[in-house]
């Protein structure tokens, strides 16, 4: 318990706008540890490249510069460095990424978005919508919206969708970006309480919150990002 999961160490990210060569600083040495059973949060100024610092993480950007050395079920790899199809892998198995908008197939049913990380990775369809339905229960969402796809859902009942998603196959590493954005109270109490259990249960968490309230509720460390330097030329 309380193991390193993900050192992050001096990671930088940055894009270029090639019409004008000019290259737009993200993210600025960011360096963290996030452990076992624990939240990290990362906190900071519009731009210092919270969000940027998560992508990298689950390798939708690579970074300029740094390493970001995970401990996954078969051994440590830097996620920064590892090849494609091993990033892809670790991602589907060990890593689950919640950002504030539910992103699923238009007709599908919940419990089959929910389900769906569990079949990507070889459980078999029954196994992974009864495990589907457990997350669905532990966060609320009446029985009768389970067959139902949550495009008709209210903000807070999509949000516990697709925080059901990523907790389903019980990841190493879940990473949230802002879950309780926009949601009513008893929505976001319900949030809190998984984030809480998964937490209990060894999960390892790194989390960008806005609301102060939340970040000292739930954080065991803090980490604050600076917002980058001004965009100079290429």
């Amino acid at each position: 318990m309380n193991d390193p999961i993900l050192t992050v160490t001096d990671l930088h990210k940055s894009f270029t706008l090639h019409h004008t060569g000019t290259m737009i600083p993200s993210v600025a040495g960011a360096s963290f540890t996030v452990r076992a059973g624990r939240l990290t949060a990362l906190v900071g100024p519009s731009g210092a490249g919270k969000s940027s610092v998560l992508k990298c993480v689950y390798r939708t950007y690579l970074p300029q510069r740094g390493t970001i050395r995970f401990a996954a079920a078969d051994g440590a790899m830097d996620l920064a460095a590892c090849d494609e199809p091993t990033a892809l892998r670790i991602r589907a198995r060990d890593i689950a990424y919640v950002t504030q908008f539910l992103h699923c197939l238009p007709r599908q049913p919940a419990v089959d978005v929910v389900a769906e990380p569990l079949v990507a990775i070889g459980a078999g369809r029954a196994a992974a919508r009864a495990a589907a339905e457990e997350r669905l229960r532990e966060l609320d969402l009446p029985e009768r919206l389970w067959g139902i796809p949550p495009a008709t859902f209210s903000g807070g009942e999509r949000q516990r969708v697709n925080l059901a998603r990523g907790l389903v196959h019980r990841p190493r590493l879940l990473m949230l970006d802002e879950p309780t954005a926009s949601l009513d109270r008893r929505s976001a109490e319900l949030v809190v309480a998984a984030i809480r259990a998964a937490k209990a249960d060894g999960v390892g968490i790194l989390a960008i919150f806005h609301d102060p309230d939340l970040v000292a509720a739930l954080a065991d460390e803090v980490v604050t990002l600076r917002r980058p330097e001004a965009p100079c030329a290429a």
